[in-house]
């Protein structure tokens, strides 16, 4: 599992590392001056792996994650719709979330624009 946190708040980052299944992968897409009631406990017990992202332009990562096997050029697709079991319109989230509690899911997107 991976967990992105763009929140840049401790409450976002507990969140976010309560999201993550043990072992899970934890970026963080922002900083997060947590202070000194940082808990590392949840990090330590579920032995979660965390990565920091260096700002950078967020056009370019929506440009590889948006290539297709038709598309032309030195960049190959990342093919990252593969990871997904279904996907839910905003409206539909609470079936949603009730797909990706089961076993055989990878997971689920959920679109939050009607276009």
């Amino acid at each position: 599992d991976v967990v992105v946190d763009a929140t840049g708040s401790p409450a976002g980052l507990s969140l976010a590392a309560g999201l993550c299944r043990p072992m899970g992968t934890l970026v963080l897409k922002s900083t997060c001056a947590a202070g000194e009631q940082f808990n590392a406990a949840p990090f330590v017990i579920d032995e979660l792996k965390v990565i920091g992202s260096r700002c950078g332009p967020i056009d370019k990562a929506l440009e590889l994650l948006s290539l297709d096997d038709s598309s032309i050029g030195p960049l190959k697709p990342l093919g990252v719709s593969k990871y997904i079991t279904k996907t839910f319109p905003l409206s539909d989230a609470a079936d949603a979330i009730k797909c990706a509690a089961e076993r055989t899911t990878m997971k689920v997107q959920i679109i939050c624009s009607e276009e």
